[in-house]
């Protein structure tokens, strides 16, 4: 009696009988139950996680910055320990010095901006409100900028009356604040390290890798170093630029508290597109209260600074690495945020691209496993992966 052909897709999960995929789905079914079961023993490896992962995110970025610095130095005949060290110290000596000057500005302006905030926010809604008061739309106006006005009240006061739970809070803050230093202390220490000797970390990881799947392994990781270099590295240069290009503009402009508004736009064009528009908002208000000039002269600066930003310094700085769509940007910004708050914001694009090239990956390997069994019945394209073709 001829013995029976197993399916192609029984050969294609792996198996040889029908009876595998039945296995196979309750071995799935139940090592999920059993995860889930057991959960709490992974706590703490997850506390683990969280603690090490912010040094490691910032030796990281060190790495990608101070890296290529450090590798001119190294071709110039300077040692690597020597130009690591050169480079920490230079860094350190133009935070102090420079520090020493910046910090107090920025801390002034900071205090007064606060300060005289809520009286800018009233100017505003009076002059927009003078502007409406002459179209048709007066009315459904006065009322929509009542309830504005009424929603920022009840929210300060809000804040007011339960701050008394806030300082409950003393614990959590404190944690935040010890977690900062803890990060930048020994953030350094770990890309000195990184710096020092970088193929040996990829080296030890390659090694503990089974040798058969090393060479994806070996493509994985020098396509998630060149994003994630790309990006990092990328991201905190042309923010730099961005804030130090608005604190010239907003000077010759003669706005108020210019030095704190380029800060803060600086600052927060780490988030793309929306980071951006949080500093144009307080920026507007400000400018308001100047004279209808400066509010022109301000909107046209912002938006020329911007599109020129766009066009000429972040291709130059980033490139296009990531081949993330605005939109998807815009998507996984939103989710994120909802997800991990203000880390998932600033760091939801690297991770985005990561899990994308993970799922690529995946999906390339599927594609060839089911040409092998499939192609009869038509086979997928681009099948391959490769640093020249992500």
């Amino acid at each position: 009696m001829e013995k029976e052909k197993p399916s192609k897709l029984v050969q294609f999960f792996g198996g040889k009988t029908s009876y595998y995929m039945i296995g196979l789905v309750i071995l799935s079914a139940l090592a999920i139950y059993l995860l889930n079961t057991v959960s709490f023993i992974f706590r703490p490896v997850l506390v683990i996680i969280t603690t090490v992962l912010p040094p490691m995110i910032f030796a990281l970025l060190l790495y990608y910055l101070l890296n290529p610095i450090v590798n001119f130095l190294n071709k110039k005949g300077v040692s690597r320990t020597i130009g690591i060290v050169l480079t920490y110290v230079i860094i350190l000596g133009f935070l102090f010095f420079g520090g020493a000057r910046l910090v107090p500005v920025i801390q002034e302006q900071t205090q007064d901006l606060i300060k005289e905030f809520p009286k800018y926010m009233d100017d505003f809604q009076q002059a927009i409100r003078n502007i409406l008061d002459a179209t048709p739309f007066a009315a459904s106006s006065d009322q929509a900028l009542n309830s504005l006005d009424k929603l920022t009240k009840e929210g300060l006061n809000y804040l007011v009356n339960n701050w008394q739970d806030g300082a409950k809070g003393l614990g959590t803050i404190f944690s935040a604040v010890s977690s900062t230093a803890i990060t930048l202390f020994t953030g350094p220490i770990i890309a000195f390290f990184l710096i020092q000797s970088p193929h040996k970390l990829y080296n030890a990881v390659i090694e503990m890798i089974p040798p058969r799947f090393r060479k994806d392994s070996s493509t994985l990781i020098n396509i998630a170093n060149q994003q994630l270099g790309a990006f990092l590295k990328g991201q905190v240069i042309a923010s730099l630029l961005l804030g130090v290009i608005y604190w010239v503009v907003f000077l010759l402009l003669g706005l108020q508290f210019a030095t704190v508004i380029a800060f803060a736009a600086g600052i927060l064009s780490i988030i793309p597109y929306i980071g951006s528009f949080l500093a144009f908002l307080p920026g507007l208000f400000i400018a308001f209260q100047d004279s209808s000039f400066m509010v022109v002269k301000f909107v046209i600066a912002w938006f020329v600074v911007q599109l020129l930003h766009g066009d000429l310094v972040v291709p130059r700085v980033m490139g296009d690495r990531l081949k993330i769509h605005p939109i998807t940007i815009l998507v996984v910004l939103l989710v994120m945020g909802d997800l991990r708050g203000l880390v998932g914001v600033i760091f939801g694009i690297p991770i985005y691209s990561m899990i994308k090239l993970l799922v690529v990956f995946t999906f390339r390997k599927f594609k060839q496993r089911y040409n092998k069994y499939f192609s009869d019945e038509g086979a997928y394209r681009n099948t391959g992966f490769s640093e020249d073709d992500y």
